[in-house]
């Protein structure tokens, strides 16, 4: 499959109003961001017309001064329903402006976790890093719930035959290196130590 279309003006202006909402009170747009749209592909690919879990209908974009790369996307865990490994219905990220950190996942690199809270509380970001998501048994449930806290929801390269995600934002396997490494160097170069991750509803295509 090929990468996503979306022209940078495009995704800009959609995350500085995606900004402008959900990121935090009266702190500038950051200048290296990772924005996310769900959905991205959803009335072009899939079984269904809207949002579809287990395949990379998403879109997954990173944003810096001098950087503009565009990759297919997992925002979704790949199948909805009970999670055995959290005794709860499976998490899906809500909405928003998430902050991040440099880290592994599952003892690989370059990949990029959400903080916990001491680490937010020592980067001064807003709500101890604690992250929206809801628990969906399926979609349109009526025993989905939200709730907010940390859930290890992390972004990092999917599996080899699947997204590979209970949550996490996933990117494709033979792709996925290259797009996170780029991340990963240059808000290192910056030294930027939170790494603002914003996530909208799509379709665009």
């Amino acid at each position: 499959m090929k990468p996503p279309k979306a022209p940078r003006l495009l995704i800009v202006t959609l995350a500085e109003a995606h900004w402008a909402i959900h990121g935090p009170m009266h702190q500038p747009m950051p200048t290296h961001y990772i924005f996310a749209v769900r959905g991205y592909r959803a009335t072009t690919m899939g079984p269904t017309k809207g949002n579809d879990v287990g395949i990379w209908d998403d879109a997954m974009f990173y944003v810096s001064p001098t950087t503009f790369l565009a990759e297919n996307a997992n925002t979704d865990p790949s199948r909805y329903g009970w999670n055995r490994n959290a005794g709860k219905p499976m998490a899906v990220l809500n909405k928003g402006f998430w902050p991040f950190r440099r880290g592994p996942h599952k003892g690989r690199i370059p990949a990029f976790r959400q903080m916990t809270s001491e680490e937010a509380r020592f980067k001064r970001v807003p709500n101890d890093g604690r992250f929206s998501v809801t628990r969906t048994h399926a979609p349109g449930d009526k025993r989905n719930y939200q709730e907010a806290g940390y859930y290890a929801i992390n972004v990092h390269p999917g599996g080899v035959n699947g997204t590979s995600s209970e949550g996490c934002q996933t990117l494709p396997r033979d792709r996925a290196d290259k797009f996170l490494q780029t991340v990963w160097d240059e808000t290192e170069k910056a030294n930027i130590g939170v790494i603002w991750y914003g996530l909208a509803e799509g379709p665009i295509v």
